[in-house]
């Protein structure tokens, strides 16, 4: 069982201090399997801290740290597969918290170091941040050649605007 299954087990259940504190061991095992030598373990985890994250489980903080590991992987990991399951949760944590544009700012500076099928997991992370400074990494992905990229940047700026009357 994963450590994202085990924590959505435990999620309709009200915790302890030192229950939560012994999920934070846990998160700190997760970060350093992130960096395994074998593929598969660093995509698994990835999977797993997503899977957490999409929980809503963590606390605003925690939640942050995890985030900033994902991204740390998702801007230098050689592997495809753990970039996208890294930039899956990521983008599955913009859902459940308020991700400070600090954290996900990687992901602004390398966009371009990604393949064009991981831009939008990248657009919507960041648009989720609904803070302006997103606008000029999601702006030249409007006159993007592929119709795809271009609807993803789209709905990324939607997102960015809808931000409860603060302006983008």
């Amino acid at each position: 069982m994963s450590i994202g299954e085990r924590a959505l087990d435990r999620v309709s259940r009200i915790i302890s201090v030192h229950e939560y504190q012994q999920r934070l061991e846990q998160l700190e095992t997760a970060c350093s399997e992130l960096n395994h030598a074998d593929t598969r373990q660093r995509e698994v985890w990835a999977d797993g801290l997503g899977d957490l994250l999409e929980s809503g489980y963590l606390i605003q903080a925690d939640a942050e740290r995890v985030v900033g590991w994902l991204v740390q992987r998702a801007v230098s990991d050689v592997d495809y597969a753990v970039r996208e399951s890294a930039l899956h949760a990521v983008s599955e944590a913009g859902v459940q918290y308020e991700l400070p544009y600090a954290v996900l700012e990687p992901l602004a500076a390398n966009v371009e170091t990604f393949e064009p099928l991981l831009w939008e997991y990248v657009l919507f992370s960041l648009s989720a941040t609904h803070d302006k400074r997103a606008r000029r990494t999601i702006e030249p992905f409007l006159a993007h050649p592929d119709a795809g990229v271009r609807k993803d940047a789209a709905l990324a700026m939607t997102e960015l605007r809808d931000d409860g009357g603060k302006s983008a």
